[in-house]
């Protein structure tokens, strides 16, 4: 595998860790991140900029109570990398516990994180959610 993928990697081993700082390492400081576009979702939407973007990936854990998100499998092309993996956690507001698929669309530019996108069963996440 690529630089680019070992840097996602380590993202995903740092958000496991909850260092936050060594996650936001690896983004351009102009990174944008589209999420689920769904009225069920909290924080749904676009974001840019890291510490928008980190308040994003910061809440997910102020909603779940071991909170895991796995990559699978990374798939390489060219400065997109697409990881296939699964979010597993236990939704605060209601006990109920999830493991859902997600699919991330990561655009790198120059080493680093210049656009994330997250795919994911929202039905499942807001109902968990109890939204």
């Amino acid at each position: 595998m690529s630089e680019n993928v070992d840097v996602l990697r380590e993202g995903y081993e740092a958000f496991a860790r909850g260092d936050m700082e060594a996650v936001v390492a690896g983004w351009d400081p102009e990174i944008t991140f589209d999420g689920p576009n769904s009225s069920r979702m909290p924080n749904a939407g676009s974001f840019r900029g890291k510490a928008e973007v980190a308040r994003l990936f910061t809440g997910m854990r102020e909603r779940w109570d071991d909170l895991v998100l796995a990559p699978d499998e990374f798939v390489e092309s060219g400065e997109t990398i697409v990881v296939l993996g699964h979010l597993e956690g236990r939704a605060k507001t209601t006990g109920t516990q999830v493991k859902v698929p997600f699919v991330h669309v990561w655009r790198m530019r120059g080493g680093v994180v210049h656009r994330g996108q997250a795919l994911t069963d929202t039905a499942v996440i807001a109902e968990a959610l109890g939204r």
